[in-house]
């Protein structure tokens, strides 16, 4: 049945309490304890309380997961069968793990269950990856903590569940009992840098590498880690090492970097050696200085990819750059969870990142495999950091959304925090195309073009499809303004409009019957809204509580509002105040006149001078938008008014 609902594909498996966990527990505790286990009472109870509760939570989250997602999600809440034992099902779902699951997404209380952390021991006997639903990955030893934890509070109560307790033991000591044969990097006292890379080779791929240590003079080999051949094979020589190096780097380069011991610090760092006779001078020279030495794959970080660190429930990342970036101004910092969702989007796979939640890990991602074990991740640094629990601060943009687009970035925040993003492909300049979102019902496609930074009503938007090598041509011949085509698929609207958060905490929803391109040019004058439209905006603003505050643009098909524009921040913005501030002098503009007007005044706009805005347009128009990134003082006054 399984092979013919997804044949040989690997597809997710959803892992929850059903009849057990915290449910259970909290219900044990308070009444379940006092039934009879062997009474029609107790099952009733069970069911009512714990187990169907349970299964309603998994299939609603399964649904959840495939909407955003748009991948098959199995659970098992929704088969049953009447004949079966618990045992029964247990086997069912065990055999399934092992033959079809790509991945195990575990529910919040996963560990007061029986069965989901028997699943959980199973998918690492297998070496399949485990995941929070948000997409952040547990490795065995944070497992065998939760469940650890799990099982101390069970035995505070008064009369513990016997069998839970005994599943839960069994699933801890099995886990237990694996760990000496799952490596992770101690930092300790070890200094030495190629020791430290061989050691994380056992957790993540590394870069590939043959290390040497000075013996009598000469180099002597300490650690390698090559693509194809054993962990720590031995080279014949520096020569062959350095062939061997040279044929299987993608970019047909290598390194050589020099250290001492007892310093974590590189010497001198000898950058692109493409000549074997090369490498081996260098290698020669150094050592006779008494020097360690490395010889690393060149790995370029001008490919499209990004570097960074991966820290507690944090991940922090930018292009062109390495895991130092993170001490740079613009790095991109997300949640762990739904930040690996993201880049697994824009780059078409996994974050390889597993590592445990007390960790610091400095990686990088390539959209061509790398390293000796010829994958996408590369692993550079890894130490303990113990209790850290470090808030991302979300914004943009960053150097990342300038190289995907502010608008593409936006929406891939949307689309990952939960909010309707309409099925959207991005057609970028450096990263392969990708897409995301939901189906909108519609066969129509939307174009629109994703700047650099926002630029409001710039570039071209189109309700159909235009050739969009010809716009990126037309309008950004220099390759420096545009960094993405964006595909959307349509929404029929029957409203649309835009809402800001005011500098009151208020939100200000305008918008109008029908298509919103001339409200959001500030030719059309909002409308008046229906209060459940309203409600329904109000609600994006709510689910995206994480962020702070939003502002974005979106089309309701009479069923929901779809988010198709999000920025991050509140409006300084009053009724009647653009943007705060005092002026010698305003400067008049018409709300009637084109926003590339606006921007030429705005241009020639001297020190001391504001913008007054004469007519009627919306707080939320493209009009009020430039005018707020221009930073000038401005403000708005209906048509006919005195000008100061």
């Amino acid at each position: 049945m399984w092979l013919s609902a997804f044949g040989s594909r690997k597809v997710a498996y959803l892992s929850g309490p059903i009849t057990t966990g915290p449910r259970f527990i909290d219900w044990w505790n308070e009444a379940g304890r006092r039934f009879d286990p062997t009474s029609e009472a107790y099952r009733s109870a069970l069911f009512r309380e714990v187990i169907g509760p349970n299964e309603d939570e998994l299939k609603l989250t399964a649904e959840l997961l495939r909407a955003r997602d748009s991948d098959p999600i199995v659970e098992p809440a929704s088969l049953f069968v009447r004949e079966w034992s618990q045992q029964d099902y247990l086997e069912l779902w065990q055999q399934f793990i092992a033959d079809h699951a790509s991945r195990i997404l575990l529910m919040d209380g996963w560990e007061f269950s029986g069965g989901s952390a028997s699943e959980f021991c199973h998918a690492h006997l297998r070496g399949i990856p485990t995941a929070r639903i948000d997409g952040s990955p547990i490795v065995a030893r944070d497992g065998l903590g939760a469940i650890g934890r799990a099982l101390a509070r069970i035995q505070t109560l008064p009369q513990p569940p016997t069998n839970l307790q005994n599943t839960l033991r069994a699933a801890y000591d099995n886990l237990e009992a694996m760990l000496p044969t799952i490596a992770y990097v101690q930092t300790g006292n070890v200094t030495r840098k190629d020791a430290s890379l061989d050691r994380l080779a056992e957790t993540i791929n590394v870069a590939q590498f043959v290390s040497y240590e000075p013996k009598d003079g000469k180099p002597r080999q300490a650690y390698s880690r090559v693509l194809g051949e054993q962990p720590n094979n031995t080279f014949a020589g520096v020569a062959e090492a350095a062939k061997t190096l040279l044929e299987r780097s993608v970019d047909g380069s290598v390194n050589v970097r020099s250290f001492t011991p007892e310093s974590p610090l590189s010497r001198e760092f000898i950058y692109g050696l493409t000549r074997v006779d090369d490498v081996v001078d260098a290698v020669l020279r150094l050592t006779r200085e008494g020097l360690h030495t490395i010889i690393n794959e060149t790995v370029d970080i001008h490919d499209g990819g990004v570097s960074g660190v991966v820290l507690g429930s944090v991940v922090e990342f930018a292009p062109d750059d390495t895991p130092r970036a993170v001490e740079k101004a613009g790095t991109a910092s997300l949640p762990l969870g739904w930040g690996l969702r993201l880049l697994a989007t824009v780059y078409g796979f996994e974050p390889d990142l597993a590592v445990p939640e007390d960790t610091r890990l400095e990686f990088s991602l390539h959209p061509r495999p790398r390293g000796w074990r010829h994958t996408h991740t590369l692993g550079w640094e890894i130490a303990e950091h113990k209790g850290l629990d470090l808030p991302p601060v979300v914004q943009w943009p960053n150097r990342f959304s300038r190289m995907i687009g502010d608008k593409v970035f936006g929406l891939l925040v949307a689309h990952h925090i939960g909010l309707p993003v309409p099925w959207t492909t991005v057609i970028n300049r450096r990263v392969a195309p990708f897409a995301f979102g939901q189906a909108t019902g519609s066969s129509e496609a939307w174009l629109r073009t994703a700047p650099v930074e926002q630029m409001p009503g710039k570039f071209t938007t189109t309700r159909g499809w235009s050739d969009p090598f010809k716009i990126m041509q037309e309008e950004d011949p220099e390759h420096e303004s545009i960094a993405s085509i964006v595909g959307q698929a349509g929404v029929e609207p029957r409203y649309s409009g835009a809402s800001i958060v005011l500098q009151s905490g208020e939100i200000a929803t305008e918008g109008v019957r029908g298509a919103g391109d001339l409200f959001m040019q500030g030719t059309v004058k909002p409308q008046k809204l229906p209060d459940s439209i309203l409600t329904d905006v109000k609600r994006l603003h709510v689910d995206a509580t994480e962020l702070g505050p939003v502002r974005f643009e979106w089309v309701h098909d009479g069923e929901r509002p779809w988010v198709v524009q999000m920025h991050r921040g509140a409006t300084r913005s009053s009724a009647d105040v653009l943007v705060p501030g005092q002026a010698k002098r305003w400067a008049i503009f018409n709300a009637s006149q084109s926003l590339e007007e606006l921007r030429k005044l705005l241009a020639s706009l001297e020190p001391g001078q504001g913008v007054e805005l004469q007519g009627e347009v919306g707080l939320t128009s493209h009009i009020a938008d430039v005018i707020r990134k221009a930073n000038v003082p401005a403000r708005m006054k209906p048509r006919g008014s005195k000008a100061a």
